[in-house]
């Protein structure tokens, strides 16, 4: 009630009309998967429109299933719209199905709370990896810049072959202005490569590191230790991915003294010291290393990775190298005192130069083809 006494010989009502969103509106695309571990674990991560309570379904089939939310110290969390799941206990080498659910919260005070529609995803399938299983099919792209007609194209490319996951090794998105952009952009690589179905891995390149959103933008992204490196395995195979960062100085004016990439490669250089010594890269049978810049192969002048990784690298046993950033396909076969692995850097954003690497393991044989846009072989190697 409004008290107008002089204004108006009655008290007008202030009313306040919530108008819920429709139910298709609600769910930002689909989902899809990250940080999917053979320890018997997968996170779905999606987006919605409205701040939503919400919930992944699963089961190993469509009739019995159990629920999952996310909660944050005992409580749902319903205050953004960015959310991840975390599926934990899963059985290795099985298939599961799975859906999300999500219903707005139109009103969410402290002693009241009112809801609208409900949206509810179509049933998607992931099957996790077992420590056991040595055979796998991965996709490896790179540089396609946000260019919808090269991400369609690599796209259909890349699932003809039925890859087990979805490596994008860095300047796949845009430089992200917004944070809605960024969902945006991700959604592009997400749908187009089916990642409700299959894991995908995200690496930055310079480009994802560029422009107002792009510190947030690892928050729509997963990886087993949190951080924009790591490693993982997938059956006996290991692979290590490194943050390349920017490829030019922390100094150089269009920063303006926000970046320190210098300290991010140093820790990365301690990460690799510790994960070449590690247990789990000692036991693999296969390694493989992916970063966006070229340690060996990179036509930059400005080489901050080759001057601090190389010293480390040109030790490791690793199997392959892959890498991008220079958009021009080209293989850097081993080279005593240089690289002791073959590198191979993939090619860029117009389709008549766009490659698809399919990294193969069956048995104790593992090999990597590249492909082009209209899915010509470029290049085989056995490694």
């Amino acid at each position: 009630m409004i008290d107008a006494p002089v204004e108006s010989d009655h008290r007008p009502i202030i009313a306040e009309i919530t108008l819920p969103a429709p139910a298709d509106d609600i769910i930002y695309h689909q989902p899809y998967l990250q940080n999917m571990s053979q320890d018997g674990a997968v996170t779905v991560m999606y987006q919605t429109r409205p701040l939503c309570t919400s919930s992944v379904e699963y089961g190993t089939d469509t009739l019995n299933t159990i629920s999952a939310r996310q909660f944050v110290a005992g409580q749902e969390a319903v205050h953004d719209i960015e959310h991840r799941v975390r599926l934990t206990g899963l059985t290795p080498g099985q298939r599961y199905f799975y859906r999300v659910r999500a219903r707005e919260i139109t009103e969410n005070k402290a002693y009241h709370k009112s809801f609208g529609n409900e949206s509810v995803t179509p049933w998607h399938t992931f099957t996790v990896p077992s420590p056991s299983q040595k055979d796998f099919t991965a996709a490896i792209v790179n540089d396609m810049h946000c260019f919808p007609a090269t991400i369609t194209a690599m796209a259909e490319v890349a699932l003809k072959h039925n890859p087990d996951f979805v490596v994008f090794n860095g300047d796949c998105m845009a430089e992200p202005a917004t944070r809605m952009q960024a969902v945006h952009d991700i959604h592009l690589m997400a749908d187009a490569f089916g990642l409700a179905d299959r894991p995908g891995i995200f690496i930055r390149g310079n480009h994802e590191i560029r422009n107002a959103y792009s510190s947030g933008q690892p928050s729509l992204v997963e990886s087993a230790n949190g951080l924009t490196y790591g490693a993982f395995n997938w059956g006996d195979t290991r692979f290590v991915t490194l943050d390349c960062g920017e490829d030019k100085p922390d100094t150089t004016w269009v920063y303006y003294g926000l970046n320190d990439f210098s300290r991010l490669r140093q820790e990365q250089t301690d990460f690799l010291r510790s994960e070449l010594s590690s247990k789990d890269f000692k036991k693999a049978g296969r390694r493989v290393l992916i970063h966006h810049i070229p340690v060996w192969g990179n036509t930059d002048s400005y080489r901050p990775c080759t001057d601090m990784w190389a010293p480390l690298l040109v030790k490791a046993p690793f199997d392959v190298n892959l890498t991008g950033h220079t958009h021009e396909y080209n293989r850097v076969d081993p080279t005593p005192g240089q690289n002791p692995f073959p590198v191979i850097v993939g090619g860029g954003y117009k389709l008549d130069g766009a490659t698809v690497m399919i990294l193969r393991r069956r048995g104790d044989e593992m090999t990597l083809t590249v492909l082009g846009a209209d899915g010509r072989t470029i290049d085989t190697i056995s490694l």
